[in-house]
């Protein structure tokens, strides 16, 4: 069960009232989904979690069930407190990527410490220039952008960077070693940005650290995700999920437990050097070609 299951299906949470509207209404699942021309599997997913309402779904399930407008407001403000715990990528950019930066740059200056553990990608707060392009024209690809603002996107999240440097801030990136070899670029703009990697070791600001190959683990590197402050936030393809509190704390004791076999310092700008090494040897990037 994923996150957004487990929050759907909590006590008083939406799959749990939904479901308890229609066994008050003594109405079979069948006959909730017929009167709404709803497939069957409909209601299934919905009274276990397996699927989020729309507003529409709402409405209409509290009118045949019988329910109340007090209900059918509770249940919608419960929708908006889901949408806010995960936001789907297309949604968040339909006006384009650089707001979403934009918010960025708003949560990274309001948080002390910011943490990233990352298994794909180099962190936004310490991507070149040409780097962050190659992301930012992948995004309008896989998510079917309308706005391509990639442009002010690079700008907003290299207006970010400057907060490096400001000293009010502490920074934690940890990278799996896999980071520093994805071709996820042609080899000249991975180059520049393992040389910009190499300028981020021993930064007095920075914990900077690089989770082996090779090694045996205490953790299984499962995903990426970001701390600010308090609040996780953790991607995946297809949107995003915050996180705070309970869950919160969980990913800061996972993080700690990775770092814990993280090498640092020296050692890890050497393995920076030997990735850069390594791309002698690359012919252009497997997927760079719209960088």
């Amino acid at each position: 069960m994923n996150l957004i299951q487990d929050w759907l299906n909590q006590p008083d949470g939406m799959a749990t009232r939904l479901r308890a509207l229609r066994t008050r209404a003594g109405l079979a699942s069948k006959s909730l989904a017929e009167a709404n021309g709803w497939p069957p599997s409909k209601v299934s997913k919905l009274e276990n979690g397996k699927q989020a309402p729309a507003g529409a779904d709402i409405d209409a399930w509290v009118r045949t069930c019988g329910g109340t407008p007090t209900e059918a407001q509770e249940l919608l403000e419960l929708l908006e407190q889901i949408q806010e715990k995960h936001q789907d990528w297309r949604r968040r950019m339909r006006q384009g990527q650089a707001e979403v930066q934009t918010s960025y740059n708003e949560l990274v200056s309001k948080s002390r410490m910011i943490r990233h553990f990352e298994t794909v990608y180099v962190p936004g707060l310490i991507q070149t220039a040409e780097y962050a392009r190659r992301v930012f024209s992948e995004m309008v690809v896989l998510h079917d952008l309308d706005v391509e603002d990639i442009d002010a996107a690079v700008a907003a999240r290299m207006q970010r960077q400057q907060m490096l440097y400001d000293g009010t801030h502490q920074f934690e990136f940890l990278l799996a070693e896999p980071v520093l070899r994805w071709m996820l670029c042609p080899a000249p703009t991975m180059r520049g940005q393992l040389d910009r990697l190499q300028t981020i070791v021993g930064m007095p600001n920075i914990r900077f650290g690089i989770l082996p190959m090779g090694r045996q683990l205490a953790t299984t590197p499962q995903n990426s995700f970001q701390l600010y402050d308090d609040l996780a936030v953790s991607e995946t393809f297809v949107g995003e999920t915050q996180h705070d509190a309970d869950e919160s704390a969980a990913y800061l004791r996972i993080m700690e437990r990775l770092w814990s076999d993280a090498v640092v310092g020296e050692p890890a700008r050497q393995l920076i050097i030997d990735a850069s090494k390594a791309l002698g040897a690359t012919h252009g990037g497997v997927r760079g070609s719209d960088a």
